[in-house]
């Protein structure tokens, strides 16, 4: 998104009010979308139950029985008389034993979830977190494919599309008979949400200068969107009403935000529609008080740009590992792409494990963003990207060690205020070491494959998300057990990280190093690279 075009959009003003109220309005869509990323920590509520049991004089032992044939549950056997029952609560299963009749679980709670829905304790415990798995694995295809759709129709008619398919899914979701519908429906939540996440990046930051775009890209709504979803779960406690109102609201705004929305100016150039591209920039110039462009100059900027972007599709996944630098840089990315997001996820859904109030530490684990992402922009300008990043990792590692710790001391539960605070340190350190992960990544890669390089780190990123349900479900074996594995990782990515080279105050690289192209039968040449150099940045 860079070149001859931006040059133009600089002339009309890089910000105005206009593009300012555009920028807001798109990104709203990432409020909505945490709604739907981070809903499973809700709808998957592991509520404390009881079970009625049956039986004929049964001794002080734990037990195992089945229930409706699929659940084993652990139960404490009490004597009494023949035919009656007794309530013996018992939030442990055991197996390999058999004593005792279960006549069905009672849940001891203020809420319902799918846990409460479809009883997905015991032999069932895995399908909560199975489910958030499917829905993060539809991230991953929705972000290629709506990526790939919005690129051929349009920002904005991918972007209502999209809406519309997530609030109709979503809505259908809340009537879900079977826990296997409810997850495959999920899936498509997830593959909505994947492109909304590109599409909320990508479509505002064409409206804006190239001066601003770093402040604006790292404004989100997604943390407010966090803290709203706890709020608005803390008063809905039933989990189909909860997915009926986070997906009926965000349809119904966005289609009265559809009518006021233009298209992207740029993606109207590049497509050789100019003219409903000049009118876009001509109400921005009118509003910024700046000459109205002139419509040679952008066509003309529109063949330079379409120019570049066709002598970069001569460059391939495969270039960035064409020099050992290259590959060591990729793959560390990768690496520290991966540990983040497996890690910021990882906290964000092992909410409901943890001690104390989840709707209030839910609101806290959003609240502790701001101020990383805040303290993550002034120091990557002070002491560098690679110190900050490596300091964010060892902090939220060190954060999420103490937690270790503090298991191991067996104060666990008594320490409440403990656990939440350094589960706070550990989301902001996560946090901040991937803001800096962002930056390092556009920074490090030549301009010829930033944009495969920051895709492959994506990718590994994803990756980390889908296996994030699966590091939180270890939570049911011992309650430190994610923790455990977050700090490992983390500590790993801080001192990985240290093989990158700093990037502050450093011009960005245009071209591959010269020696990497030794034994290519490549037809760009040396003027080509130039002229990418000149127009790229």
């Amino acid at each position: 998104m860079s070149g001859k075009f931006q040059e133009v959009l600089e002339k009309v003003g890089g910000i105005g009010r206009r593009q300012l109220a555009i920028f807001a309005a798109i990104n709203l869509t990432d409020f909505v979308t945490a709604w739907t990323i981070m809903l499973p920590v809700f709808t998957g509520m592991i509520p404390h139950w009881t079970c009625p049991v049956t039986g004929h004089n049964l001794n002080l032992t734990n037990s195992t029985n089945r229930i409706n044939g699929t659940s084993t549950v652990g139960i404490y056997n009490i004597t009494m008389a023949d035919g009656n029952s007794s309530l013996v609560q018992r939030d442990v299963c055991q197996k390999n034993a058999t004593f005792g009749i279960c006549d069905g679980i009672q849940y001891v709670s203020d809420f319902t979830s799918v846990v409460t829905e479809w009883n997905l304790i015991c032999d069932l415990d895995e399908i909560s977190d199975l489910i958030t798995t499917i829905q993060m694995i539809g991230i991953v295809f929705g972000a290629f494919l709506i990526s790939h759709l919005a690129d051929m129709f349009g920002r904005k008619k991918v972007w209502i599309s999209v809406v519309t398919l997530n609030s109709m899914v979503g809505f259908a979701n809340a009537f879900s008979p079977y826990w296997e519908m409810f997850a495959a429906m999920r899936f498509f939540n997830g593959m909505a949400s994947g492109g909304l996440l590109i599409l909320s990046f990508i479509w505002p930051l064409e409206f804006i200068g190239t001066k601003y775009r770093s402040i604006c890209g790292a404004v989100s709504f997604w943390q407010i969107g966090t803290m709203c979803l706890a709020l608005l779960a803390y008063f809905v406690r039933d989990w189909r009403t909860l997915v009926m109102v986070t997906s009926l609201f965000p349809g119904v705004l966005f289609w009265i935000l559809y009518r006021f929305l233009p298209e992207s100016p740029r993606w109207l150039a590049m497509n050789n529609r100019l003219e409903e591209a000049m009118a876009i920039l001509e109400a921005i110039a009118k509003t910024n008080k700046k000459p109205l462009p002139d419509k040679d100059v952008l066509q003309k900027a529109v063949e330079e740009d379409k120019n570049i972007e066709e002598k970069l599709k001569k460059y391939n996944f495969s270039d960035l590992f064409r020099t050992p630098t290259s590959t060591l840089h990729t793959l560390v990315l990768m690496f520290v792409w991966f540990v983040c997001t497996s890690s910021y996820y990882g906290l964000s859904l092992n909410v409901k494990h943890m001690p104390g109030d989840i709707y209030v530490t839910t609101v806290l684990l959003g609240l502790v963003e701001w101020p990383a992402v805040l303290s993550t922009t002034c120091l990557n300008n002070v002491i560098g990207r690679r110190p900050t990043m490596f300091g964010y990792n060892l902090i939220g590692s060190l954060a999420m060690l103490s937690v270790i710790i503090v298991h191991l001391s067996g104060q666990m539960e008594s320490q409440e205020i403990l656990i939440t605070v350094l589960a706070l340190v550990g989301k902001m350190g996560i946090s901040s070491a991937w803001a800096v992960a962002y930056l390092y990544t556009a920074e490090l890669f030549p301009t010829v494959v930033r944009s495969i390089g920051c895709g492959a780190a994506s990718i590994a990123g994803r990756i980390g998300g889908v296996v994030a349900p699966q590091f939180v479900y270890l939570a049911k074996v011992t309650p430190v057990l994610p923790f455990i594995l977050f700090s490992s990782l983390g500590l790993a990515a801080a001192f990985t990280g240290l093989l990158l080279p700093e990037t502050r105050s450093k011009g960005l690289s245009d071209a591959l190093p010269e020696w990497s192209w030794c034994g290519r039968n490549r037809t760009t040449g040396d003027d080509d690279r130039d002229d990418i150099t000149r127009h790229q940045g």
